[in-house]
């Protein structure tokens, strides 16, 4: 790896964490969050839209992976996401350009192109699968948020002295909430338990979508191994959906109106493959999901070829 000290917000949180466990051992790291972080790395403890904290924390650093920030549309009014998001990805920019830090890697989200799970404002897909050239249509606080930190981040490229890459994860499976989406999985329309991964889906929407954390943590290393990158959002997901049906036929029915397919090799292929395309992420940042959790569901069905 290119840099030495790196900076990883967001340490207290579940994405943080499994992040910079993936670095151990790639480099030093250093972690700052609102919330006490890992004990087995240096922490600072601060407000994410706090110049003085984060100008502290930059010091030093050749590289800052950010993932602090309000993590879903249920983590605090829609006036408070939107500002600690968006003036968070600010405030650390500032600080890192400042600090001469040499390349930031944004977590975004996959909710920039208009999926989300409040009522009435889900925005189909124009195709599938998703790729980078599809329109972003944000329309919950949460992907607003992310969104306009992907265009900060933008503009910091533009004045020189910062290397950005964004990444835009599914919804991130955590080990404990496996037994949630299973119990979604089983009576999606009676589920009255805990929360963790939202209302209602069984993970990352009508779609059925996820990540493996682990499989996302090391999307975010690979992010600081290449060289000379330009600026570029990569849409992180696992190898397939959860979804009962295939991906195809499961949008079909949910939109009711058919999908305009530009790949159909990719679902002929793997009926269940997600909605995105990560073909720019294989080819740009290496990345390949490596852990497939849809036996979580489905014990009995022969796990995808990759």
């Amino acid at each position: 790896m290119n840099f030495e000290k790196v900076l990883v917000t967001g340490t207290g949180g579940k994405l943080g964490s499994y992040t910079a466990a993936e670095l151990k051992g790639h480099c030093e790291i250093s972690g700052f969050d609102a919330r006490p972080g890992r004990s087995d790395i240096p922490h600072r403890t601060g407000d994410i839209t706090d110049a003085a904290a984060m100008a502290e924390a930059c010091e030093g650093v050749d590289a800052v992976i950010h993932i602090a920030a309000r993590p879903n549309i249920w983590s605090g009014s829609s006036d408070d996401i939107v500002r600690v998001n968006t003036m968070g990805v600010w405030t650390m920019l500032n600080s890192a350009e400042a600090a001469g830090v040499r390349r930031v890697v944004l977590c975004s989200s996959d909710s920039v192109v208009g999926f989300t799970v409040i009522s009435g404002k889900l925005k189909p897909p124009e195709y599938l699968p998703i790729d980078a050239a599809h329109p972003l249509r944000p329309t919950d606080p949460y992907a607003i948020s992310k969104l306009l930190g992907e265009e900060i981040g933008r503009s910091f490229v533009t004045r020189g002295k910062l290397e950005v890459i964004v990444l835009r994860p599914v919804f991130v499976l955590y080990p404990e909430m496996e037994s949630e989406v299973k119990a979604r999985a089983a009576d999606p329309a009676n589920y009255s338990g805990v929360s963790a991964g939202g209302p209602n889906p069984a993970g990352g929407g009508p779609a059925w979508h996820y990540v493996d954390p682990r499989d996302a943590a090391r999307a975010f290393r690979l992010a600081l191994e290449i060289e000379n990158p330009r600026f570029a959002a990569y849409f992180i997901s696992g190898m397939n959906t959860m979804a009962p049906e295939p991906t195809l036929e499961r949008m079909q029915r949910y939109l009711r109106q058919g999908v305009t397919v530009r790949q159909p090799e990719v679902y002929k292929n793997n009926p269940f493959a997600p909605l995105y395309d990560l073909t720019a992420a294989r080819d740009d940042l290496g990345y390949a999901a490596e852990h497939d959790l849809r036996p979580l569901l489905y014990p009995a069905e022969t796990a995808v070829a990759r």
